[in-house]
């Protein structure tokens, strides 16, 4: 599903830039799979930009420390932080991995989609133990 994230939402200029929800574009419904897409990915930039920030690191410089990964020049991530291009999941697991509240952050706004029942129903009946 090819779209420009940043698209989605009402300012795209602010994509990746500010950590919190962004508002969806007008004509989007906040219930849009690619507006919630483009919040996970959102999440996922703005925590991460954070973070190599206050490390006192700059993409570039970052990228290279974490070695020879596949995927990982820092043009490209600089687009997926922009939201000019989508991210994928490798990308989710990578940035993750390295900022676990990316995970916690992604995994709450995920579970904002389903009334607490169904996450309670679904936990008893099928949620996989880790």
């Amino acid at each position: 599903m090819a779209f420009e994230p940043r698209r989605m939402v009402y300012e795209s200029s602010a994509f990746g830039g500010v950590r919190e929800l962004l508002q969806p574009a007008d004509g989007v419904a906040p219930t849009d799979h690619r507006y919630r897409a483009a919040m996970v990915q959102h999440l996922m930039a703005t925590i991460a930009r954070d973070e190599i920030r206050l490390a006192g690191r700059t993409l570039p410089q970052f990228l290279h420390d974490a070695g020879d990964v596949r995927g990982t020049s820092a043009d490209r991530h600089r687009r997926i932080f922009r939201g000019e291009t989508g991210a994928q999941y490798a990308d989710l697991s990578f940035w993750a991995g390295h900022f676990p509240f990316i995970a916690v952050a992604a995994a709450k706004y995920i579970a904002s989609w389903a009334p607490d029942e169904v996450i309670e129903e679904q936990a008893r009946r099928r949620m996989p133990r880790f």
